[in-house]
């Protein structure tokens, strides 16, 4: 029987899990979890384990096994710690006392163990008000989401620490469980760095760009797929290995046996070659994207046409000396807005790099086999790139801490070589596509390259032997026209417009029902207050019904607005009507907040845009 006094403490930290333990109140125990007094008569815990008595803690003297095992984490600077395996808790509270001020958490597998501790110890003996989570099971989804959260809340410093004997009893499986969630919370946090640096820049892009996806050709809608359908195409990056493919690359491009697509800043090392691809290809949203192409725009070489990503840098575009083609991309939340969608308009997903974007372009485009060349996702030698690659903000050669952050994984040949994080997540994103791709043969010629799964490798000379007999490309580029219907583009910039004029108001009755919630937690006046939370929620989302917020404002303020869905979601389960307003009042009120400043910063953008717009005849074309 769970003690009195604990239930108290579940009932304020976690009413769920208390009436999921209170059942084995009244069931019959398992015969696999036993209590017995120690030497010291202090009580212990014991399991079955593969039919053997196993001790969670010295059946001698736990508490001086606990002093000393606490003992090992002395210097350690701890803010917060995940304890996986409660036993007595003695290890606990031994542990909390050298750190008193981090915060922690309780993960036991064994829900019977978790009752049977809660029946003999109590948990006000251990520091409660640091305590910010328990948990039990060994379902992984369950326990993963579990990790999760806490290594997000943690800013990923989170400390696990293991009871020992549970390394023996579900070693592998929690150590399986702890390397998914850390792998999952660091795609996440990779996002939200993205998502902070860009969201900004995809809006503004979007627009600014806007009247340039009018002028240009959309390349998955305009052309003739007929040209890429079942013929090869090579994607160029910049990678180390890519200075010993220049001359392959030039008998490739002499003969037009392969569409060179040329990504990211592979561009200025083939024109250095004086190998001009078929097509460059980009999608990067910084400033900085402009600097790719200064050696292109500098020499005013017309041949070589741009396929761009609707999102990217605007600076880049300007003053490009060659045609240029357009891909929707999935961050791109302005053109879905005015271009005629039932018109099914194909876009492109983001992605961690530009090769990725471009095998997803000629997947959908039907070229196979698709050829990746300079995909080194790694380095060579402490090189980054190849020859002929020169920025002003960032070396090729790695610097010391560059060199000591790097790791290890295994290159086409097995061998280890040198890599990244980032690289890491592309080479995993390029795997996903081609996964999902199974109909498209995907060859790997990055000699000392990563191994990509799914790509099968061959250095280039072979490939050219093998798959290239004949002249396969041919000039799809010309007289390819633009086919968006400018009319009804006209038509949908004026109906956001008429939305963007009654954004301040809607902010405003907003801001005034939350004052109205306020006043009523003052005076404390809750009976009606949940009424008036349903009126706000109505309001609320009569504002993100407003197509012009969907398009304009929202993409703006992404990350604020993942961090409100949190809070709402614990809005939902907060039972004290008080804290409930001062959360609804304080949380939905900063996000109105930095929705009214961003409005202020787009609105002049949408203005010149539907100017822009506005000015244009339907035969516009760059």
């Amino acid at each position: 029987m769970i003690l009195i006094d604990n239930r108290n403490v579940l009932r304020f930290k976690d009413r769920e899990l208390l009436q999921r333990l209170s059942k084995w109140d009244d069931q019959p125990a398992s015969g696999t979890v036993f209590s017995e007094p120690a030497r010291t008569g202090a009580l212990t815990i014991k399991v079955l384990h593969d039919g053997k008595p196993l001790y969670l803690q010295s059946k001698y003297d736990p508490q001086k096994e606990a002093q000393r095992f606490a003992g090992k984490f002395d210097g350690e600077v701890i803010k917060h710690v995940l304890f996986a395996g409660i036993g007595t808790g003695a290890h606990i509270e031994a542990f909390m006392e050298k750190h008193p001020n981090a915060k922690f958490s309780i993960y036991e597998p064994n829900e019977e163990l978790l009752h049977m501790y809660l029946s003999n110890f109590r948990l006000d003996e251990l520091p409660i008000r640091q305590l910010e989570k328990i948990f039990t099971g060994t379902k992984e989804e369950t326990v993963m989401f579990e990790v999760q959260q806490l290594l997000a809340a943690s800013n990923n410093v989170l400390k696990i620490i293991t009871l020992p004997v549970y390394e023996k009893i579900y070693g592998e499986q929690i150590q399986i469980i702890f390397q998914k969630a850390l792998e999952s919370v660091k795609d996440r946090h990779s996002v939200l760095a993205t998502n902070v640096a860009f969201q900004k820049r995809w809006t503004i892009n979007s627009i600014k760009n806007f009247p340039t996806v009018l002028q240009t050709p959309n390349i998955l809608r305009d052309i003739n797929r007929s040209a890429f359908e079942g013929k090869p195409a090579i994607i160029v990056a910049a990678g180390p290995s890519l200075n010993e493919e220049f001359e392959n690359l030039r008998y490739i491009k002499e003969h037009g046996l392969a569409y060179i697509f040329s990504v990211g800043s592979a561009i200025n090392a083939l024109i250095e070659q004086g190998i001009y691809p078929d097509v460059a290809c980009t999608y990067d949203p910084s400033e900085r994207n402009q600097k790719v192409f200064e050696k292109l725009k500098e020499k005013n070489i017309p041949e070589i046409p741009l396929i761009f990503g609707s999102s990217v840098g605007f600076e880049t575009l300007e003053n490009y000396p060659g045609s240029m083609f357009h891909m929707i991309t999935s961050q791109d939340s302005v053109s879905p807005k005015l271009l005629d969608t039932a018109q099914s308009i194909d876009i492109v997903f983001d992605a961690p790099s530009i090769a990725v974007v471009t095998l997803q372009l000629l997947a959908k485009l039907g070229a196979n086999p698709v050829i990746l060349a300079g995909q080194n996702l790694g380095y060579l030698q402490n090189h980054r790139y190849a020859k002929g690659i020169r920025y002003d903000f960032v070396e090729n050669e790695l610097n010391e801490e560059e060199q000591e952050k790097s790791l290890k994984i295994k290159d086409v040949e097995g061998n280890e070589i040198e890599s990244s994080d980032d690289f890491n997540r592309m080479r995993s994103q390029l795997e996903m596509y081609i996964a999902s791709n199974p109909s498209v043969k995907v060859i790997n010629t990055t000699k000392k390259g990563a191994h990509i799964e799914g790509a099968e490798y061959m250095v280039l000379k072979e490939v050219i032997e093998t798959f290239f007999s004949e002249k396969q490309v041919i000039d799809f580029f010309s007289s390819v026209t633009n086919c968006y219907d400018v009319t009804f583009i006209k038509k949908r910039s004026a109906l956001l417009a008429d939305m963007a004029s009654s954004i301040r108001k809607e902010i405003q009755i907003l801001l005034n029902e939350l004052e109205q919630i306020q006043l009523a937690k003052e005076q404390r006046r809750f009976r009606n207050i949940e009424k008036q939370f349903a009126a706000f929620d109505q309001l609320f989302n009569r504002l993100k019904q407003n197509e012009y917020y969907q398009g304009f404002l929202e993409p703006l303020v992404r990350v604020q607005n993942e961090e409100l869905s949190l809070k709402v979601k614990d809005i939902r389960y907060e039972e004290n009507v008080e804290k409930k307003a001062n959360t609804v009042v304080n949380s939905f009120g900063r996000y109105l907040h930095e929705v009214a400043i961003h409005h202020d910063f787009v609105l002049p953008y949408f203005e010149e845009m539907k100017s822009e717009i506005d000015s244009m005849n339907g035969e516009d074309t760059i």
